[in-house]
């Protein structure tokens, strides 16, 4: 078997995917630990690309960090763009069956309970009271569901006045 060796540890090659991955843990693709040993870390948002497209070089000089976005543009061509389609026509049917099964609404609600977990919790002033408030729902505009119905009772009556000003002119 082919090995690599970079920065005092051992990679393999992985024949599904070409990358070279560290045998021993936690696992690691070699070009990416080149570049946290050259460069201390990897931004966050952000992937090591090989710039010319072969994974079996992880010459520093061979490695960009760039964006997560760029990065898939970069892979992304018509031709995996097509087999892609083509992969999800093939499957669409197994993940609806998926979905609605009693293993996947489990999943899914544990999932949730998971993803809220995470969430981070964030300051916001209400729309009504101004009052500031934590919550971890990005999009929550107010303190309460008092402030909020008192906030749509004034936007209300705020249109009904303007029509009735208009209509007078």
């Amino acid at each position: 078997m082919q090995h690599q060796i970079h920065y005092g540890r051992k990679f393999y090659l992985d024949k599904k995917t070409g990358y070279w991955i560290s045998t021993d843990y936690p696992r690691i693709r070699a070009h990416v630990w080149v570049w946290i040993n050259v460069n201390k870390d990897i931004k966050k948002g952000f992937h090591i690309h090989h710039l010319d497209g072969d994974k079996s070089n992880n010459s520093i000089d061979n490695l960009k960090e760039i964006s997560a976005g760029d990065h898939t543009r970069l892979h992304c061509t018509e031709e995996r763009k097509q087999m892609a389609r083509e992969w999800c026509e093939i499957i669409r049917h197994l993940t609806k069956e998926w979905h609605s099964s009693e293993e996947g609404h489990k999943w899914h609600v544990e999932h949730g309970k998971r993803c809220w977990e995470n969430k981070k919790v964030i300051t916001i002033n209400c729309l009504m009271c101004f009052k500031e408030v934590e919550t971890k729902t990005y999009h929550q505009k107010f303190c309460h569901q008092n402030c909020k119905a008192k906030y749509g009772r004034r936007a209300n009556k705020y249109k009904r006045d303007n029509i009735l000003k208009s209509e007078k002119h």
